[in-house]
């Protein structure tokens, strides 16, 4: 590993490492190039639907956007590593990943939620949201999220119709979709959501009854095809329909059913051209350690790349590295910034998987409500931050010590840990 990390794959971005280390090369670049020729009806039909702006942000997001939900990242896998060189060019950020949750009733054992003690848990309102998200001039891409579930906001639908009606900017969700009704799903399609991204943790219903407490399996299936009926009764190319399955001790064994699981939902053409199915690796903490799963077992590899084979899906690993994450070296997540409940601004999405959030909340870059994001940005200590998380010879920054997508181990024996970062 050693050696092809000195090769080519120093290029790879974190979040296709994985896929890239299992598969190769050829198998990464023939899908990309397959989604992204896709895209292209998408883009059209958006156009036709929500005119110039929303197509252009819907273009912006598959290749200028860096890592999040939906992000093609076409202009930061080649440009990247000059970005990394010398993060003066990174440009201020017209992408924006923002908490209006921290409630949910389930119970999901990978779950940080289900393990907190002292955190606030409430909803964004609709007031807070704006003035957030109003502060991202020329916003392309926004991924409304958090540590919660989204539809029993009561302003959720408001935060995402603003987004897309005042905003034009393109919005990415996940949701584990146990709680939409027909209205919601039919809301969300009229909109024009360019995707969503739901989460399904099991190909039966006693395992993902295991894993996801208090939600069902059932509601859950049939509200997928609900909402593939609604999609296709109202000649909707978008939302593109993704699936993401959390791969743990107790649901690794059903990862090749779950590519059948998905194909009783219907094929590429049904679900998007751009659509994907994400095998996520758990992003574990004391408390959920148990259930990582660090070598999936070739057998079950084959199996669930043949299924996805036969269909014709786009297939990703993420965080379910056979060896070890890329170095910090390589990451750029650093240029998307995560706005955490109550607006505080951290660095990206990954430095959330340590559940740690009144660390992250006390490391924070600044907050929303006492700074406008433009003075945080260009602030001394972001500054800083951008400047050194890239250098090899560099402390690493503190922020940086709970991420679960990229090895900052081997720079903090060497150097130590910046605390002021």
């Amino acid at each position: 590993m050693a050696k092809e990390k000195k090769g080519w794959l120093r290029f790879i971005p974190g979040g296709v490492f994985t896929t890239t280390l299992l598969f190769g090369g050829t198998y990464l670049v023939r899908m990309m190039f397959r989604m992204g020729w896709g895209y292209r009806k998408d883009f059209f039909y958006i156009l036709r639907k929500k005119g110039i702006r929303a197509a252009y942000s819907f273009f912006y997001t598959k290749f200028f956007v860096p890592v999040g939900e939906g992000a093609g990242a076409g202009f930061y896998f080649f440009f990247g590593p000059i970005v990394r060189k010398f993060p003066k060019l990174a440009p201020f950020p017209k992408y924006i990943e923002i908490e209006h949750t921290t409630i949910c009733p389930y119970k999901c054992i990978m779950c940080e939620h289900t393990y907190w003690k002292d955190q606030e848990k409430r909803f964004t309102s609709f007031e807070e949201f704006k003035y957030m998200i109003d502060q991202f001039p020329g916003l392309k891409w926004a991924h409304l999220t958090g540590e919660g579930a989204s539809f029993i906001n009561k302003d959720f639908l408001k935060m995402v119709e603003y987004t897309k009606t005042k905003k034009r900017a393109s919005l990415y969700m996940v949701d584990h979709f146990y709680d939409p009704n027909e209205d919601e799903m039919k809301k969300l399609i009229d909109l024009g959501v360019e995707g969503i991204y739901i989460s399904i943790d099991g190909a039966t219903k006693e395992t993902y009854n295991q894993i996801r407490i208090g939600s069902d399996f059932e509601r859950v299936i049939s509200n997928v095809r609900k909402f593939i009926e609604l999609k296709e009764k109202m000649k909707a190319r978008v939302p593109e329909i993704s699936f993401r399955f959390i791969v743990l001790t107790l649901n690794v064994h059903e990862m090749a059913k779950y590519i059948d699981l998905v194909a009783s939902f219907g094929d590429r053409k049904i679900f998007g051209d751009g659509s994907r199915i994400d095998f996520v690796g758990n992003l574990e903490f004391p408390e959920t350690k148990h259930l990582s799963v660090h070598n999936i077992p070739e057998e079950i590899l084959q199996a669930t790349m043949e299924k996805a084979r036969k269909y014709k899906f786009n297939v990703f690993f993420s965080h379910t590295e056979p060896k070890r994450n890329p170095p910090i070296e390589q990451c750029y997540a650093w240029l998307e910034p995560y706005v955490m409940m109550g607006g505080y601004v951290i660095s990206c999405c990954n430095t959330l998987m340590s559940n740690k959030r009144t660390f992250l909340r006390e490391h924070s870059f600044g907050n929303l409500f006492e700074s406008s994001f433009t003075d945080i940005w260009n602030s001394e200590r972001y500054r800083r931050f951008r400047e050194t998380v890239n250098k090899k010879d560099c402390k690493v920054p503190v922020i940086c010590t709970g991420c679960r997508a990229y090895d900052f181990s081997e720079r903090a024996k060497r150097y130590g840990v910046d605390e002021e970062l």
